[in-house]
């Protein structure tokens, strides 16, 4: 067994040496390959020009949770997955105090930005396992945990349920 680590170890260092380094940043600011499904602006430390684009695959890439509720428009407890919003904008360094969300009907909302780093509040792509598509409140539904905290069944927090969200604005 060690000598087959001995060889391995050669070939798995070739292969991160000719790898180019990624920057996430840098992506995030390129038009994705895919359907561009959000955009992100405003006070981003991590993107020079205060933008960061995404498609399903670059929010796909960040990491996934599952949240399980009931919300005042669906009549079961569902499912549903995607990025953590606090998670999302530590990964863009984002520096505001507030977050204007923008669905594609131009209906805005500002969310309450400390219920959105103290609770698991997500940007669902997924419902019961599947994409959401516009007529499934997709492709983004932000979500806030109302089943498993009861101090979140206020109207403030149900407007800030975005659905078929199209951006994000992060500001001071």
């Amino acid at each position: 067994m060690p000598s087959l680590l001995k060889r391995l170890i050669p070939l798995l260092l070739s292969i991160c040496l000719a790898s180019p380094a990624v920057n996430a940043a840098d992506d995030w600011q390129e038009l994705p390959a895919n359907p561009l499904i959000l955009t992100v602006t405003g006070e981003l430390g991590c993107c020079p020009q205060g933008q960061a684009l995404f498609d399903l695959q670059r929010l796909d890439a960040l990491p996934q949770v599952e949240v399980k509720t009931l919300t005042p428009w669906t009549e079961q407890e569902d499912s549903y997955r995607g990025v953590r919003l606090s998670v999302l904008l530590d990964e863009l360094k984002a520096q505001g105090q507030r977050i204007d969300a923008t669905a594609l009907n131009d209906y805005s909302m500002l969310l309450n930005l400390p219920a959105a780093r103290q609770y698991p509040v997500i940007l669902a792509t997924r419902k019961n396992g599947k994409v959401m598509g516009v007529r499934d409140k997709g492709p983004i539904w932000v979500i806030y945990p109302l089943s498993d905290f009861p101090e979140l069944r206020k109207e403030e927090h149900h407007q800030a349920m975005v659905w078929q969200l199209k951006s994000l604005n992060i500001g001071r």
